[in-house]
């Protein structure tokens, strides 16, 4: 079972919006548990086939020529041998010679690839650790462990989709600590927010919002503890055999069952064929099978394409219910699209939901439906045009999108933004929005507001009237974004309330005698001196900023046009 592949981002939120629109809706909810795999730092570390060169040569530069008992050549040969080449093969293969120069190199390591764990699990004498291969072969510390790893667009879109609480728990197979680092990017609160779980101890360190939970091991944690983190670094084929069954991975393995038990699973770069992942899936599904048909997947592939290990979780997961159904469940688990574009396009839907939601908590019931319709879509829209820029330079993108949240949410919240304030993300909330809205101290009907003004910059730019661009973190007075006609260039500003105003005229040096701001106000604005709604000269004759409160103008309003009206007055546009 395929599906057309999806390569950018705005497809991916198109198939959002029709054939996945039940997983996103879940998904939004925080149902989703992510499993992650090498995937997703494919960029970042080296691929199978470069690490599995990298072992061979270690064992070939390592061998004694003249010891008939060398245990690398010993081990070599026996690589070698998995790659199931004849003998003349075999015979002419000169280890005098570097792997790269290998005529049969290319087809050695193709076979090794789908063996990767067996070669990892070759013995190379007494002398030598059990883990030998995987630690030096590997180069553990410096390859997935190394401080200057940086992460990629993955990571990061994990992390704001994790401090927007829409995912609370990703599992991963992954040793780099990149995700880690990814979340630590993000805020300044990372020890008190994140439990990273590698041994069994740290279930025990309670009150953090969200799980790493890396059940193969983690490099970081070895390269710094070497004695207590070795052990638990999962590759070789003997240890992935053992694992469900050996005592020191029981609380693991019962986490993870509970995990896949409880919610649905959207998995990205993992490929699930290890015989533990198998063994914890199928335990899974016994004490809780999953039901065919189902409005929430319970599996969703980030792929192109099904493989044979992909069908066969779908097997375990739906039990007998797989049997006459394959071809639907295999429709409802493949995405067809690989982590990146599915990230981002995660991270845009889920914030324009969001949005969406709080701005039908304001406008209902005392607004048309068919009106809060038209907002809702032209917040899409908004979303839409700013997926059509994703796919250029998708980590300019990213770095881009991040400072551009973190400037509008810090200007609308406090009214002042410092300059260069880079690397930190200003979640809109840290849960789902629907659990958000039930307390107290969320600002929900002042982020409903900001959802209409956003939803009102994204019919002009939809439609025609005016470009948006973005702002810069490193210039807030210049506006949290730009609308840009042939005749203006608007420096927008959204803030909460008046006492939100304030503070941005006072700290972020806002000129109210700049015809060139406008600021949009969510709550309603105690009356200003007298003047039109965007007078181009008051009674001193001077020009003045523009200014447009949501709640003043909701109130004084019927309709999506009409306000889309008072809005472009306002602006002067």
């Amino acid at each position: 079972m395929t599906a057309e592949p999806l390569r950018v981002v705005s497809d991916v939120l198109a198939r959002f919006d029709t054939t996945f629109s039940d997983f996103a809706a879940a998904f939004y909810n925080g149902e989703y548990v992510l499993w992650l795999g090498s995937g997703i730092s494919r960029e970042k570390v080296p691929d199978v086939s470069e690490l599995l060169e990298r072992v061979i040569e270690l064992l070939r530069s390592n061998r004694d020529t003249e010891d008939g008992a060398c245990a690398h050549r010993t081990a070599l040969d026996e690589v070698i041998q998995l790659a199931g080449l004849t003998d003349d093969e075999l015979g002419s293969i000169d280890y005098a010679v570097k792997v790269t120069d290998w005529p049969l190199r290319n087809r050695i390591i193709s076979v090794l690839g789908s063996q990767y764990s067996k070669v990892l699990d070759v013995f190379v004498g007494d002398e030598n650790a059990d883990d030998y291969l995987v630690w030096n072969g590997l180069d553990v510390p410096k390859t997935y462990g190394a401080s200057g790893l940086q992460p990629d667009v993955e990571h990061y879109c994990i992390a704001i989709l994790m401090y927007e609480g829409i995912v609370s728990s990703a599992v991963t197979a992954n040793w780099d600590g990149l995700l880690e680092k990814a979340l630590e990017d993000l805020t300044p609160v990372f020890d008190a927010t994140v439990r990273v779980v590698v041994a069994p101890d740290d279930f025990r360190q309670l009150g953090r919002r969200i799980d790493v939970i890396k059940f193969h091991g983690c490099a970081v944690r070895a390269k710094a503890d070497e004695t207590v983190y070795r052990p638990l670094l999962i590759a070789r084929e003997s240890q992935i055999a053992a694992w469900t069954e050996q005592p020191q991975n029981q609380s693991m393995r019962k986490h993870l069952e509970v995990l896949y038990t409880d919610h649905p699973t959207l998995m990205i770069g993992l490929s699930a064929q290890d015989a533990n992942l198998q063994t914890v899936f199928a335990r899974a599904i016994q004490d809780l099978a999953r039901p065919w048909p189902a409005t929430t997947p319970a599996v969703v592939l980030s792929e192109e394409q099904l493989k044979s290990h992909h069908q066969n979780l779908l097997k375990l997961t739906y039990g007998p219910d797989h049997h006459g159904h394959a071809t639907a469940i295999a429709k409802s688990a493949l995405l067809g699209s690989y982590g990146e574009p599915t990230l981002l396009a995660l991270v845009l839907s889920s914030l324009t939901q969001k949005l969406a939601f709080l701005l039908y908590y304001v406008l209902e019931p005392e607004w048309e439906s068919d009106e809060i319709q038209r907002f809702r879509e032209d917040l899409l829209g908004l979303r839409d045009e700013v997926a059509n820029l994703a796919d250029v330079d998708r980590w300019a993108f990213l770095t881009r999108l991040i400072d551009t949240i973190n400037l509008t949410l810090k200007i609308f919240r406090t009214g002042y933004a410092s300059a260069g304030s880079r690397n930190r993300y200003e979640p809109l909330s840290d849960r789902p929005v629907t659990q958000a809205i039930l307390s107290p101290d969320f600002p929900g009907q002042a982020f409903g507001w900001l959802g209409i003004a956003l939803a009102l910059v994204g019919r002009g730019q939809t439609s025609g009237h005016w470009t948006v661009s973005p702002g810069d973190i490193r210039t807030p007075w210049d506006g949290v974004l730009r609308l840009m006609t042939a005749q203006q260039d608007a420096k927008v500003f959204f803030v909460k309330d008046s006492a939100t105003l304030a503070t941005l005229e006072v700290k972020t040096s806002i000129d109210d005698g700049d015809s060139d701001v406008f600021i949009i106000v969510a709550d309603e604005e105690p009356p200003r001196s007298a003047r039109s709604p965007r007078s181009r000269f008051g009674r001193d004759g001077k020009v003045r900023a523009g200014h447009f409160s949501i709640a003043t103008n909701l109130a004084n309003t019927t309709s999506a046009d009409e306000l889309y009206e008072a809005f472009k007055l306002a602006g002067g546009f």
